[in-house]
């Protein structure tokens, strides 16, 4: 603290109590305590006292002209305040490029950050998952569109509560520091839209976990109800925004973590769990989700499992549900907890954009699905599929399938010896079998596999694979070559 006389000779004395670098912060004088406040600060009162009336209609009120520095040492210009938002232009760190974007004045509460959000079209669309602890994993970076691809403002971020205590409904979105499926999915979208010239649009992603036990304790579980309160955020957010809210899809990532139910009761509990979110965000005024998964193939040591087997039932029998699989997860290479890698996860993403772009668009997409086995002789089995076109067996087998290019037989000591494609039809399959096998039958295709030996060149990926897909060929942004592989089955043979 410093004193100095006064300059009118009063003898009243002036002294400083806070200094910082730049000047004094806090003085005093015969008047009382003397503040020096920020520019950010003395906008904020102004609005408080009503040069811009905090109750005003959003939109209503505008102060142009307002210094930039208000929001810090970023590359902004032509700000100006409408309602509570400031709203400006910038060219800040992304591959957005310059562009408009918003932030609030002030935060709701000392406890949250006030985020910059691109100031996109249309409507907030939102990216939500629910699932077991792998649906949690998170890679630790920003994304690449970050005031494109944000989350619920209660300092959370992409990956919510883990079933530990509830969520929080927020009217605010904040930017993340790491990136889910949900937001490589959000990341591909814009990519591929920035490629193209059209527009890009706000995201705000969320994925709710637990440690549910089971299909019906998931239904029940804090998982569910923070996805609610999720999708109760992603409305008020869009509605403080002036924009109308949208789900572009909820993520199913839960199979394995199921150690109670049968196939049947596992299957009958994700449609359960299906009309349990559709009814839950229809009172919340939302359309009827998509619902987005990859089939779950186990990992490299694991290929049968209940839930594994009750998919492919779900594939094709889904009820009024939109449930679409975009891949199978044997097409994706994993790390030692089962969990895709970070090339995994990007290549997922890929497949999850392809799927939910040809549903709003109203094209058909699903991968291949083996829908029947019907006996030829003695020792042929065919096996019909429904297919985007005819099928392939591709010879060189990325995933290791082997010979039978991931059919074997359950039930018989018959082996298949030979697939190949039916010449009447090229959605078809025969089989040969090295003798015959009469009585009951099931034929599986990427299930029930031995485990992957540490010298198999696809050791990273799921034990039970195939080497079915259609023809249909895509790429990703880096140019990996994309394909609709075809699902598991578990099919009798008639």
């Amino acid at each position: 603290m410093t004193d100095r006389p006064p300059e009118d000779g009063s003898g009243s004395a002036r002294g400083t109590i806070l200094r910082a670098r730049n000047g004094d912060v806090i003085g005093y004088d015969a008047s009382g305590l003397v503040m020096r406040l920020s520019d950010r600060v003395i906008a904020d009162i102004a609005r408080r006292l009503g040069a811009l009336p905090a109750g005003a209609a959003r939109g209503a009120v505008r102060a142009e002209g307002l210094d930039a520095a208000v929001l810090g040492d970023v590359d902004a210009w032509n700000l100006r305040q409408t309602g509570e938002w400031y709203v400006f232009s910038a060219n800040l760190p992304g591959e957005q490029g310059a562009r408009q974007y918003r932030c609030l004045v002030a935060a709701d509460g000392a406890e949250e950050q006030v985020s910059i959000l691109a100031d996109a079209p249309g409507a907030l669309l939102g990216v939500l998952s629910i699932g077991g602890a792998r649906a949690g994993k998170a890679l630790p970076r920003m994304p690449r569109f970050p005031y494109h691809i944000l989350a619920p403002a209660d300092d959370i971020g992409a990956v919510g509560m883990a079933g530990v205590e509830p969520a929080r409904a927020m009217s605010h979105l904040n930017s993340l520091r790491e990136v889910t499926r949900d937001a490589l999915l959000a990341e591909v979208l814009l990519a591929d839209r920035r490629r193209n010239h059209r527009a890009l649009p706000l995201y705000m992603v969320r994925a709710e976990t637990d440690g549910s036990p089971s299909i019906a304790a998931l239904r029940e579980g804090q998982a569910f109800a923070n996805l609610m309160t999720a999708a109760r955020s992603l409305k008020a957010a869009a509605e403080r925004m002036a924009k109308p809210a949208r789900i572009l899809c909820i993520r199913l990532d839960y199979t394995l973590e199921d150690v109670q139910s049968d196939a049947e009761t596992f299957r009958d509990g994700v449609l359960a769990l299906l009309e349990d979110m559709t009814r839950g965000v229809g009172e919340m005024g939302f359309h009827k989700p998509v619902f987005l998964a990859t089939f779950d193939c186990g990992t490299p040591g694991l290929s049968d499992h209940p839930a594994l087997r009750a998919q492919w039932e779900l594939a094709w029998n889904h009820g009024e549900h939109d449930l679409v699989f975009a891949a199978p997860g044997y097409a994706f290479a994993q790390d030692g907890y089962g969990r895709p890698t970070p090339g995994a996860m990007a290549l997922m993403a890929e497949m999850d954009a392809l799927a939910v772009t040809a549903i709003y668009e109203d094209r058909p997409w699903f991968c291949p699905t083996f829908l029947l086995a019907e006996r030829e002789g003695e020792r042929l089995i065919r096996v019909r599929a429904r297919a985007l076109g005819p099928l392939v067996i591709d010879g060189a087998d990325p995933f290791g399938a082997g010979r039978t290019a991931g059919f074997r037989l359950e039930g018989t000591g018959a082996q298949i010896t030979q697939v190949a494609l039916a010449g009447d039809d090229p959605q078809d399959l025969l089989l040969s079998l090295d003798r015959p096998a009469p009585g009951d039958l099931r034929l599986l295709y990427a299930l029930g596999a031995p485990p992957r030996s540490e010298g198999d060149p696809a050791a990273a990926h799921p034990a039970a694979a195939g080497a079915l897909r259609d023809d249909w060929q895509g790429a990703a942004e880096d140019g990996t070559p994309l394909h609709r592989w075809a699902l598991p089955c578990a099919l009798p043979v008639h």
